[in-house]
């Protein structure tokens, strides 16, 4: 359009300077966000956050650990970390903490003082920008720390080491408290030729092209998705509990010797890994689950394909072990090496099955996810097992 015809249409009725104009301000920076900006802090998009509240397995959980044990929040001081919108604060301020700290390096926590504002929380949340190894809390220790650490296979992209790091310098000594404070990482194996193929065979031939190239970069990458019941072959084999009240850094490399128990007979496609999350602290036990019997939550299940898919009979018996760690001494869980080994057959006589390594880089994580509210809590025993330190990687797992 001509700037002629634009300035003619602009002094048609309806367009003059008589009629009402709509005045967008920005008042945070979050408003200034780009797309640019927006992918490299994703949780500022309202659809993320959109889809972060709608899970209800985990909302309800933390909001049941928080309301259900309003005597150990009264009067207290609570550390939010990673704070999102803040909605674990307010339930925090609602369960009658004295003093509470919401806490957070992403933009949505503009959005977190709004809701704190308009629901009338100024006076005992305070919201705070930064990251946790660089701001300073107006007091020398909390009662408790509120955080939502979890990652995809418990680790990749989890908060764990904000967690220890604020817990060591700011969490009281004596009765201090974390919610949730303990998980439990499980390994099954799975059948599922369908994503296989989809995903990872299909870059045999493309269109008539060989692209094996790509299959190589997708056998790598672990998928996040909903695992069905009838999909697992094995019983699931708990590999780490990890113990937020005494972990050290060292306790986030996970390595472990497993059995898988087939049930059924089928192709073993690959291995998928989920947790269990537990409030030990609460004076009743609270706690649930990423399994795929369990509703589904934004943390879905971790599948890794194997190279190449085997036949398995139903009670036969596959051993080996498992490792998930930071290649980078700083424990960047952003960047997750897992590395697999299974055999079979009797210790007099083991067959070595398959081997496979991993990368957790990818941040794809299925954005289109429909909750189901949960109705029900998992109140597994609180079994502590010893975490095994590991200083030093070694390339053969099982020595």
């Amino acid at each position: 359009m001509s700037s002629r015809k634009l300035k003619r249409l602009m002094k048609c009725p309806g367009h003059g300077e008589n009629k009402s104009t709509v005045t967008m301000t920005s008042t945070s920076p979050v408003d200034k966000m780009t797309s640019f900006d927006f992918a490299k802090d994703g949780r500022a998009h309202i659809e993320m956050i959109d889809q972060s509240l709608k899970d209800n397995v985990r909302i309800v959980s933390f909001k049941s650990a928080i309301l259900h044990n309003k005597h150990l929040f009264r009067g207290r001081v609570v550390l939010n970390l990673n704070c999102g919108v803040g909605l674990f604060a307010l339930f925090a301020a609602k369960a009658g903490a004295a003093r509470v700290f919401a806490v957070d390096n992403s933009n949505v926590l503009y959005y977190a003082k709004l809701i704190v504002q308009n629901n009338g929380y100024n006076d005992i949340i305070q919201v705070m920008k930064g990251e946790i190894t660089e701001i300073e809390l107006p007091v020398d220790e909390v009662d408790i720390i509120v955080c939502d650490w979890m990652g995809q296979a418990l680790l990749h992209q989890s908060t764990c080491v904000d967690v220890l790091y604020a817990r060591d310098k700011w969490l009281k000594k004596s009765g201090g408290l974390i919610f949730p404070d303990k998980a439990r990482l499980f390994v099954a194996a799975i059948e599922d030729e369908r994503c296989k193929n989809g995903n990872i065979e299909w870059w045999k031939h493309v269109y008539g092209f060989n692209m094996n190239c790509l299959r190589e970069v997708a056998i790598r990458e672990p998928r996040y998705q909903s695992v069905k019941v009838e999909q697992l072959l094995s019983k699931q084999y708990p590999i780490q509990m990890l113990n937020l009240n005494k972990a050290t850094c060292e306790d986030l490399y996970i390595r472990s010797k497993y059995k898988l128990h087939m049930q059924r007979c089928g192709r073993m496609d690959g291995i998928v890994l989920f947790f269990h999350v537990y409030f030990s602290k609460s004076h009743t036990r609270l706690a649930f689950s990423t399994d795929p019997w369990s509703p589904l939550t934004n943390w879905l299940q971790t599948v890794f394909f194997l190279d190449q898919s085997l036949s398995v009979d139903v009670n036969s018996v596959y051993y080996g072990g498992i490792e998930l760690y930071s290649p980078e001494s700083s424990h960047n869980l952003e960047n997750i090496m897992v590395n697999f080994e299974m055999l079979k057959g009797e210790p007099s006589h083991v067959e070595f099955e398959t081997a496979m390594n991993w990368h957790m880089i990818s941040s794809r994580i299925p954005r289109c996810v429909e909750f189901k509210a949960i109705d029900h809590s998992y109140n597994e025993a609180d079994g502590s097992q010893g975490v095994n330190r590991f200083q030093k990687h070694k390339v053969n797992i099982l020595k």
